[in-house]
């Protein structure tokens, strides 16, 4: 968890990247409907490489921005989540596990959001960048092949544990990034609850 101040052009190259994989988000729902999978699978794990490219260029050429940060996220969600749900439509991927993984990333996101607008920037964890992994490695197997989708399956249940496990991170993080008179204040309220009873 970081707060600082950053002044970086809005779109560079990560920026750009990050872009680029939500633009692919409609093609690939389309390939899926049309039973394109090979096309899909090939189309998913550029928007995978893209992921970890626009990471490392940001890091390399020091092209890293709180914006860039949350649009990273951003495109990750949107590719996982649409592509999950249109798996889970074709009964490709079970109901309960979209719902886990979809529903965990609307809360992260709000969080984020919350803790923005109090000029806290809630960064990417290692679990939760290994997670989003997982899962488009996972998902790649399920559109690539038949065969595979069965270890594909079994990879995005691996992501599913990693994505709880990194959500407990961040609340635990965000805990922590508390201003210590907040915490002492919340403290000393709750110390007065337990005297009145």
């Amino acid at each position: 968890m970081k707060a600082k101040d950053e002044k970086m052009p809005l779109w560079t190259l990560p920026n750009r990247l990050s872009v680029i994989r939500i633009l692919f988000i409609p093609l690939i729902i389309i390939f899926i409907e049309k039973g394109f999978f090979f096309t899909d699978s090939l189309l998913f794990i550029i928007a995978g490489i893209t992921d970890g490219l626009d990471g490392f260029m940001a890091r390399r050429l020091s092209l890293g921005s709180k914006f860039g940060v949350h649009l990273d996220s951003i495109a990750d969600k949107l590719l996982v989540s649409s592509v999950l749900i249109a798996l889970t439509y074709y009964r490709l991927v079970p109901l309960w596990v979209t719902i886990i993984l979809v529903g965990r990333e609307f809360i992260i996101s709000g969080l984020r959001s919350f803790y923005a607008m109090e000029g806290i920037a809630i960064y990417p964890s290692f679990p939760g960048k290994l997670k989003t992994t997982l899962q488009i490695v996972g998902i790649s197997c399920v559109l690539f092949h038949p065969r595979l989708q069965e270890a594909g399956l079994y990879i995005i249940y691996a992501a599913l544990f990693f994505s709880i496990f990194s959500a407990g991170h961040y609340v635990l993080a965000i805990f922590r990034s508390q201003p210590p008179e907040e915490q002492e204040t919340s403290s000393s309220e709750h110390t007065g609850l337990e005297n009145k009873d």
